[in-house]
């Protein structure tokens, strides 16, 4: 083994000082890093699977949709689905009975995930409402019969209660970023609390099989010192713990993650997974930086949205976060990189996801993977190899920086094992997951040039 690791490394020094690429990346198949994580994920869920973009979001093995904000749409049922006031519209009626329930339109954009190979993560609560008056955010009047309404829609899900469905919905997520200002939950952080330990606790009696989390903290650390602390002091069964961050630096989710995992194991929830549940691509919430943020989600600088994508999925994988979920796939509205919002056609930015959905399927083990530059500061490359079971390989590879001022090409080579075809598509500024020809060098080696915002998938075969 040290003899095959010491041939590894000085493969890589002999390539630095044989040709001048930027970069020399190589993959060791015979060391497994683990297994490729959830990380094209996503919230909402597919039109349905009859049209487009249905079709493609299937095509993606798409492995978790959060449904988050799906009563936004009209697509899926407006406000008739998903939210707790959707699904029970009178609070002081029994919670017992099965006619208080509204399950019409939940079912069928919940069959719509599953008929997509998509399993839902459930989040129980209300979505944003960001007006002058607030409706569904208030704490309710009395958390014990919320919880026991939850329990019914649960049931309805996974038992079959009230002609329901017994599927395999694991996550539940009990509610969306208490901590933003008065959109989202406009009590105290102590009423918050309050609630959510009588919703959980409730809850994780009732179903001690299911994952049942949250609350999709906005800000990783605004209550840092209060909510986390106050859950180990009640002892709080947290099967997973659910935050946010939006930004333009992938490495700033990566750092988030690293210090919501050491924040988790501090305080006794070692085995508490870490699910960052909603990104995207913002630099700013106003103004120019708002509206240049939408242009690079979904229309005219969509290459950068998809490299964004691919470098912040191989980020999350190189870091420990759990599961990784894209806000958002709604066709209309939302903040959807995936589809064109008229034509609802796949757009540069699937395919990141596309990509990734057939590494989790077909490429399910992580390998070492190690990138050196020749005496070149670039920090704008990310990547990341695995295999499959059979010992096939692939690498994942973007180049992806905010600057819009970096130009330059950079040549790339590749360390890969031997084999009859290499087979690579590429997306970047003109080319949309084209195949792109890879020929071996007479030295082994394979170049590999990458344009600003572009990403490859590279299967040996």
């Amino acid at each position: 083994m040290k003899n095959t690791r010491a041939l590894f490394l000085f493969s890589i020094i002999m390539s630095l000082s044989s040709f001048a690429a930027d970069w020399v990346v190589s993959i060791d198949p015979s060391v497994i890093l683990g297994v490729i994580k959830p990380h094209n994920a996503v919230n909402c869920g597919p039109c349905n699977p009859n049209s487009a973009q249905g079709k493609a979001y299937k095509a993606a093995n798409i492995p978790f949709a959060r449904t988050h904000d799906m009563n936004h749409s009209w697509t899926y049922g407006g406000p008739y689905v998903i939210d707790i006031s959707a699904i029970f519209p009178d609070f002081d009626a029994d919670e017992t009975k099965s006619e208080n329930y509204d399950f019409t339109h939940t079912d069928r954009a919940l069959d719509w995930m599953f008929k997509a190979g998509t399993k839902p993560f459930f989040r129980l609560g209300q979505s944003i409402e960001p007006w002058d008056k607030t409706y569904h955010v208030n704490p309710p009047k009395d958390y014990a019969k919320w919880a026991r309404i939850c329990e019914h829609i649960i049931a309805h899900y996974t038992e079959g209660w009230a002609n329901g469905k017994k599927w395999d919905v694991k996550y539940w997520e009990i509610w969306n970023e208490p901590d933003l200002d008065k959109k989202t939950w406009t009590g105290t952080k102590e009423e918050f609390f309050e609630f959510f330990k009588v919703t959980i606790k409730h809850l994780k009696a009732r179903f001690p099989n299911l994952k049942i989390g949250g609350p999709a903290m906005a800000h990783p650390f605004k209550w840092k010192d209060f909510f986390i602390p106050a859950c180990a002091k009640e002892n709080i069964p947290l099967d997973f713990y659910s935050w946010h961050c939006y930004c333009s630096d992938v490495r700033e989710s990566s750092r988030y993650g690293r210090e919501v995992r050491a924040h988790l194991d501090m305080h006794g929830y070692e085995k508490t997974e870490s699910i960052y549940n909603e990104w995207n691509y913002v630099k700013g919430w106003r103004g120019g930086e708002w509206r240049y943020s939408r242009q690079v989600e979904s229309s005219f600088f969509n290459q950068k949205a998809a490299a964004f994508a691919a470098a912040m999925m191989i980020e999350c994988q190189n870091s420990p976060i759990d599961m990784a979920m894209y806000y958002d796939v709604r066709t209309h509205g939302g903040m959807n990189m995936l589809f064109d919002s008229v034509t609802h056609q796949p757009m540069r930015g699937y395919y990141p996801f596309y990509a990734w959905g057939r590494m989790l399927k077909d490429y399910p083990e992580q390998i070492k993977c190690e990138m050196v530059s020749n005496g070149k500061k670039h920090k704008d490359l990310y990547a990341v190899a695995a295999r499959s079971n059979s010992g096939k390989t692939a690498l994942y590879i973007a180049r992806y920086t905010d600057d819009n001022n970096v130009r330059n090409d950079i040549t790339i080579r590749l360390n890969l094992p031997e084999a009859e075809h290499y087979r690579c598509h590429l997306t970047d500024d003109w080319r949309i997951y084209t195949e792109y020809p890879l020929e071996v060098t007479a030295d082994g080696f394979i170049e590999l040039t990458l344009v600003p915002s572009s990403f490859a998938f590279i299967e040996v075969e």
